[in-house]
C-alpha cells in the first residue's frame, strides 16, 4: 500500500525557477513484526506517519500512489529487486524510494508484586524498526539502511493498592482504541515518544539524502559534451558525486545554467539534464559546488 501526499515535476530550461526542485520520495510498505493488537494497521501506519513527517523537510516532496498493490519484495532476488525497485519508481514518479521494518511498537508493562494488593509496575515505551532501505529509484541500488530502535521506560513513584488502576494503566489500555497519529493518540506518553522518534528519523534521512558527507569536486569538473537537453561530466562515482545531485555551470564566474546528475556512468563520466539555463551550456564550462533540493539558489 502506497500514500498520496503531493508530486511534482522537474522543471527544465526554464529561466523563473525560483527554488530547485526537491527529491522526490515514496514510502513504500513496512513489514509488520510487531504484532500489535490493537486496531492499528502498522505496515500501512507506521509509513504514512513518516512520509508526513518528510513532507516537512525543505528539500524532500514525498510522492505515492493507492493505485498500487503491496509488493512483497523480500522474496524476490538481488538482480530481480532492483528491477522493480526501477520500475515502481518510474509509475511513481520517485526519485527514492523507502521500505523497512516494523519490529516493536507499543508498550510492555512489568509488574512486581501482586497487583491486586501491593504491586510495582513500570511501562517502557518501544518502537523499533529496521532495514529502512533508502533505494535509488533509477539504479534499483540501495543507497543507505538505517535502523531505529528506542525505548522510553516510565517508572511511576508510587504503587499499585488493592488493584486500583492508575494513569498509567488507563494510558495502556487507551492504547487499543486510540486511532493512530489522532489527537488522542498524541496525547498519550507512548504518542509522544513516537513524535519524537519520528522527528529524529526524519531527520535522519532528510541528512543521508540531502546533507550527506561534504566532498569537493575537482577543479577541472567541467561539461565534457552537450547533446541537446542532456550532457556529459567529467566527474562521477569516485568523485563522490551521485544521480540526483544538483551543480550550477559556471561561466566567467557567474552561474548560467543549473543541471542534475541523471547517471553515473563511470568513476569519471556520467550524464545530467539541464534544468535551467541562463545562456547556452557549451563544452568546457565549469561546474559549481553542489546544490542542495528545495533550497533557493542565491
Amino acid at each position: 500500500m502506497w500514500f498520496v501526499f503531493t508530486s511534482a515535476l522537474f522543471l527544465y530550461a526554464s529561466p523563473s525557477i525560483a527554488n530547485l526542485p526537491p527529491i522526490r520520495v515514496a514510502v513504500l510498505s513496512f513489514e509488520d513484526q510487531a504484532g500489535f493488537q490493537g486496531k492499528w494497521q502498522l505496515s500501512r501506519d507506521v509509513p504514512r506517519l513518516l512520509g508526513m513527517h518528510l513532507d516537512n523537510v525543505p528539500g524532500i516532496l514525498v510522492v505515492s500512489s493507492d493505485s498500487l498493490s503491496n509488493v512483497q519484495s523480500r522474496d524476490q532476488n538481488a538482480s530481480q529487486s532492483g528491477r522493480l525497485w526501477r520500475s515502481i519508481a518510474e509509475r511513481l514518479g520517485a526519485d527514492v524510494l523507502i521500505r523497512g521494518n516494523v519490529r516493536k511498537f507499543g508498550v510492555r508493562r512489568t509488574v512486581a508484586g501482586d497487583p491486586n494488593t501491593l504491586g510495582y509496575k513500570s511501562y517502557t515505551h518501544s518502537v523499533w524498526l529496521d532495514e529502512i532501505e533508502l533505494i535509488d529509484g533509477k539504479s534499483g541500488s540501495i543507497l543507505s539502511t538505517l535502523n531505529v530502535k528506542k525505548d522510553s521506560v516510565e517508572r511511576p513513584m508510587q504503587f499499585n493498592l488493592f488493584g486500583k488502576p492508575s494513569s498509567q494503566d488507563r494510558e495502556f489500555r487507551a492504547l487499543l482504541s486510540a486511532e493512530f497519529a489522532s489527537d488522542k493518540f498524541y496525547g498519550l506518553t507512548f504518542g509522544r515518544h513516537v513524535r519524537v522518534v519520528f522527528d529524529d528519523l526524519s531527520g535522519d534521512i532528510a541528512d543521508s539524502l540531502l546533507t550527506r558527507d561534504s566532498f569537493v569536486l575537482p577543479e577541472n569538473a567541467k561539461v565534457l559534451a552537450v547533446d541537446g537537453e542532456q550532457i556529459y561530466l567529467n566527474v562521477g562515482v569516485g568523485d563522490m558525486i551521485r544521480r540526483g545531485d544538483i551543480f550550477p555551470i559556471i561561466q566567467d564566474g557567474k552561474r548560467v545554467g543549473v543541471i542534475r546528475v541523471e547517471e553515473i556512468i563511470g568513476q569519471h563520466l556520467s550524464k545530467a539534464v539541464i534544468m535551467e539555463r541562463k545562456s547556452p551550456i557549451k563544452t568546457g564550462l565549469s561546474l559549481g559546488k553542489r546544490l542542495l533540493p528545495g533550497k533557493l539558489k542565491n
